[in-house]
């Protein structure tokens, strides 16, 4: 219809709005405009409502018109690639996709000849819109795998391709320092097996010694580097090396490229000596890169079938389906199959004079910005028009261009070029792919609808806790690691008191620790990130942190490795300080000029519910007042602090006896550096935890607005957050039965109101691109002045609703979400039963499907030994799986099974229901609709349509004032609040608190540190530590 139509437009607009604040969107868009305009790479990714106007009634139609025509030539049954993924039989699933996708006929689409396609019927009078869907079709070459491969047309050649190297600068939203060395050149998507780009992208990425990676981070120049396809079509690639610079490396970053040309001179001599039979390196390594891709093609537990279906859809029409599944692999693949003409081909395209260089920087664009207004030559500056973002372009200088393109003498360049060597053998490739054998045979194959066994205690002794579970479900020579130190030194200060208190400015030193650590390990296990060992160490609100994932008999070893290199403290180097240091000022400088409206009324919300810190400014003047001598003292405070625990899991394809060896080594090395025994460590007392959530009372509404302060941002944003009264369900034995109805209560609730929600104000309402709801779930830890006897960590359940929006100001987009909810609790009358059933037995079915990866049951599991084992397991208990809650899921559906439309009504008025509720709303406001100065503190709410409680406060700009009102709000512990007709006091009248029976195992002398309050510092370093991890996998 011509209003459905309408209303897709609205959508593609919205979330083409979405993308204006995104630096990898807006860097794509200047791409495009930099090609050939002729070429169909130059065409805008999403479109708007500009390029798709319907403005009035002609325009809208033709619009719909151009819809049908595309549908009637696309969408036809001879292009459909059809993938149905599930456990029923092979046949079940056949049948279902035969008698439904049979029935289905194409619609007639004249052809340019005059005869239509399906039905023989001519017609010579194809219409202008039919005659433009025509046309584009052939813009592109085709994809499928059953065509020939293109003609090479790469977008770049009519364009820039005779001035390069070409200098672009650009300037980003958040703050970064990227140097991206970009090489037009041929497709190889036809060859995914023997792929020369993919070849030469492992070898340009690496970062083991001898790579562009050691040598430049060495010298301080870069903190990550990757490699790979930055952008493709059919019949092109953009080849990329991405270098993220440092200061030193942006100062320099001439010499940094001139390392990158020098590594792929290099690589053309190497391959020289290969074609005269002078090496056999590039085979040696070719070899040892498909040894790894077969091994990890055989030794792959499966993923969801949500993502599996539409991936291997894509694969099918790629490469047919008879390699669907192993393209890529290199299944036949071994030295004597190496591609050495393609890839000497390929490596020829590495070179200055095929090169379009950027800077992204905020000082690349000053300095570029500043030359082209003085009219320096060649420095043009263009406004890309979709996105309306500026860049400027501009001929790299001739004497540069020259250093780039030949071997320049020792001393005059920033590498010598004798540093750079081709990757040495792997020592991480897994030596044995055997499985234990302590398995039993019927577990020597998958059973992934096997119930998952909890772990087993192994040890519990004065050092801590070892838990191990022998995969038996999994049949992979796989295994996971956890070790947590608890330590409260990571993230607390001592008093004179001889006390523990959060402090601030003592994350800050512990986020620099763990980046800086990362940083500092990067060269040395890389090739263990190559053969799938994965590793990550974090000081966090509960101590030291170690999760080690990959092919077992390589965990130990691995592990044993990173807990010794930290412990020693050798990383502690000034390049790597000011880097990391560097990085965290930035990040925090530009956090708010540089995210989206709705990840800044999560901020906001947080940092009153959930925090304990300060602004962000005051963040970032601790972090400036940093050196690295408080670093160092920092570390020896850690390592050197004798009031640890320790607790371990050690899962997967492993043997008791290789757990229990790994906990003593672990054990040892704390030993050494604490200079102490389990025997002769003093006795601990209860550590403060820091995991936090604050209670909002019944009656409570909260009003949070805030003016975002991201130039580019159109959008406005609304959080809603419902918070339960009733403390969530932590497992039998551990919490009251009203708590198990009341969080299966509110999963069913948000299980049910997701589809309508997005319905109504989504695809209805149009109100932005971004409408969702779902259940959140924080953890309170038991706070100093509390009760001992009190849990000592307390699961709190939320309601959450987030929208995006530019369409209303974020006050009318509360009331429309309050009037939907409004309506959505009248349906709940009215609902059939049968649909209650449904909804009930999808989200049981949800809970209790099978766990498919180690991972994720590693992460479980420890997750309840993390929040619960201080707490529930006393020091008798070895062999034991028992007591920990590890069976909640199944308690959650079992009683989701049961719950009545009465349990679900009163549920939710005791959380939404305007005389009871407990509730924050969180506005931000983009530049659409910008927040009006009309208070900056208390008072009565600015939505005045909300039907606030009797207790109601608003923040509007001015995080002192959030502050202040935090400091006045209670935190959530194991007490329940109410004002409904259900007195929930009144079920525990004999008890002030809602203790399980486990409750008198509560020891004093087991150490609790918590996990929750993340921290600005956090937030941003786990943001530099991803990144990171991601630039390094190629």
């Amino acid at each position: 219809t011509s209003w459905g139509t309408v209303r897709e437009v609205q959508a593609v607009d919205s979330e083409n709005s979405k993308n204006l604040v995104a630096d990898g969107r807006r860097r794509l868009q200047i791409l495009k405009d930099l090609v050939d305009p002729e070429h169909y790479y130059s065409k805008f990714s999403t479109g708007n409502s500009k390029t798709l106007d319907t403005t009035d009634e002609k325009k809208s139609e033709y619009i719909r018109s151009a819809l049908l025509a595309f549908h009637a030539k696309h969408y036809r049954p001879e292009n459909f690639t059809v993938v149905i993924a599930g456990p029923q039989p092979l046949e079940t699933l056949q049948d279902w996709i035969a008698s439904r996708f049979s029935r289905i006929e194409g619609k007639a689409f004249p052809s340019s000849t005059g005869t239509a396609e399906n039905d023989g019927t001519t017609n010579n009078n194809m219409s202008n819109v039919e005659s433009l869907v025509a046309k584009a079709a052939k813009d592109a070459p085709p994809y499928s795998f059953k065509e020939p491969t293109p003609k090479h047309n790469s977008p770049f050649e009519g364009s820039i391709k005779g001035s390069m190297p070409l200098l672009l600068s650009t300037k980003p939203l958040r703050s970064m320092r990227k140097l991206v060395l970009m090489f037009p050149m041929k497709s190889d998507r036809k060859i995914p097996d023997k792929s020369p780009s993919n070849f030469l992208s492992h070898l340009l990425g690496h970062e083991g010694k001898g790579s562009i990676f050691a040598a430049l981070q060495t010298q301080g120049m870069i903190s990550s580097l990757s490699s790979g396809t930055r952008t493709s079509g059919p019949d092109f690639k953009l080849f990329s090396v991405d270098l993220e610079l440092t200061q030193e490396g942006e100062e320099h970053w001439e010499q940094v490229a001139e390392t990158v040309f020098a590594y792929c001179r290099m690589l053309n001599k190497e391959l020289d000596r290969e074609s005269k039979n002078e090496s056999k390196e590039m085979r040696r390594i070719w070899e040892e890169h498909g040894k790894l891709e077969r091994i990890f093609f055989d030794q792959t537990s499966p993923g969801g079938t949500y993502s599996y279906a539409p991936n291997l859809s894509q694969r099918v029409n790629a490469y047919g389906t008879e390699e669907c599944l192993s393209a890529g692999s290199m299944l036949n693949e071994d030295a004597s199959t190496f591609p050495l003409d393609s890839v000497i081909e390929t490596a020829k395209f590495l070179t200055p004079d095929n090169c379009l260089v950027e800077r992204c920087s905020e000082k690349a664009w000053e300095e570029a910005e500043k030359n082209a207004e003085s009219s320096s030559f060649g420095f043009e500056k263009k406004t890309e028009q979709w996105y309306d973002v500026e860049y400027i372009v501009a001929p790299v200088a001739v004497e540069t261009t020259k250093s780039w393109s030949e071997d320049v003498p020792n001393g005059k360049s920033a590498t010598d070029s004798t540093e750079l060597k081709l990757p040495s053998e792997n020592r991480y490739i897994p030596r044995s792919l055997d499985l234990c054998e302590e398995l039993p045979e019927e577990a020597r194959v998958p059973r992934i609808e096997k119930p998952i066994d909890p772990p087993t205690l192994l040890i519990n002794n004065k050092a801590g806790r070892l838990y191990h579970r022998l995969d038996d479900r999994y049949a992979l020579p796989k295994s996971s690691l956890t070790v947590l130190i608890r330590n409260a030194a990571t993230i607390h200060k001592k008093t004179s008191d001889g006390k523990w208190d959060y402090d601030g400015k003592t994350g800050l030193k512990s986020t620099m620790l763990s980046v800086m650590f990362s940083q500092a390990m990067a060269q040395e296990t890389y090739d263990a990130d190559l053969a799938g060992l994965y590793w990550n160490l974090t000081l966090g609100p509960s101590g030291i942190k170690l999760n080690c994932y990959g092919f077992s008999d390589r965990v130990p070893d691995l592990t044993t490795t990173v807990l010794e290199r930290f412990i020693a403290g050798d990383f502690l180097k000034d390049a790597y300080f000011v880097s990391t240091k560097d990085r965290l000022v930035r990040g925090l400088e530009t956090f708010f000029s540089s995210r989206r409206a709705d990840s800044l009324g999560l901020y906001y919300r947080d940092a009153l519910l959930a925090s304990k810190d300060g602004s962000i400014n005051e963040s970032l003047l601790q972090t400036e007042d940093i050196d690295m001598e408080a670093l160092r003292e920092h570390h020896r405070s850690i390592v050197e602090n004798k009031e640890v625990f320790l607790d371990c899991l050690f899962t997967g394809n492993v043997s008791a006896m290789t757990a229990k060896k790994l906990f003593s080594d672990v054990d040892a090395a704390i030993c050494s550096a604490t200079e102490s025994s389990p025997e002769t460590r003093p006795s601990l007392s209860y550590v403060p935890a820091t995991d936090l959530e604050r209670r909002v009372m019944p009656q409570e509404d909260i009003e949070l607005h805030f003016q975002s302060e991201n130039p580019q941002e159109e959008n406005g944003a609304v959080v809603f957050t419902y918070q339960s009264p009733f403390p969530s369900f932590r497992g039998k034995g551990l919490s009251h039965d009203l708590s198990l109805k009341s969080t299966s209560a509110v999963r069913l609730l948000c299980h049910m109101l997701r589809e309508p929600l997005f319905d109504e104000l989504r695809t209805k309402q149009q109100l932005g691109y971004i409408v969702s709801s779902y259940y959140e779930r924080g953890f309170s830890a038991r706070q100093p002045d509390e009760e001992m006897l009190d849990p000592s960590m307390v699961p709190v359940d939320f309601i959450t609703i987030s929208v995006l929006s530019r369409k209303l100001a974020p006050t009318d987009i509360a009331t429309r979400i309050d009037e939907f909810l409004e309506q959505f609790r009248s349906s709940l009358h009215e609902i059939p039963e049968s649909e209650i059933r449904d909804h009930a037995d999808a989200l049981s079915k949800k809970l209790l499907k099978p766990i498919q990866k180690l991972q994720t049951e590693s992460n479980s599991h420890f997750g309840k030994i993390h929040r619960f084992a201080p707490e529930c397991v006393s020091a008798t208990e070895e062999g034991k799986s028992e007591p920990l809650p590890w069976k909640t899921d199944e308690d959650l559906a079992e009683c989701i099974q049961s719950l009545s439309r009465a349990e679900l009504m009163e549920t939710w008025d005791q959380i939404l229901g305007p005389a009871s509720r407990a509730r924050i709303v969180s506005c931000v406001y983009g530049n659409t609709f910008p927040l009006a100065a009309k208070s900056n503190g208390g008072g009565r709410g600015l939505i005045s349509s909300f039907g606030l409680g009797s207790r109601s406060g608003k923040i509007t700009n001015n995080f002192s004032k959030l502050v202040d009102y935090r400091q006045r709000m209670g935190v959530f512990n194991n007490q329940a609040t109410t004002v409904s007709k259900r007195s929930y006091s009144s079920v525990v009248s004999s008890s002030r608190h809602f203790l399980g029976s486990s409750s008198s195992k509560l020891s004093s002398t087991i150490p609790m540190v918590g996990m929750g309050v993340i921290g600005v510092a956090g937030m941003v370093g786990w943001t530099m530590m991803r990144n990171q991890k991601a630039a390094s996998s190629k």
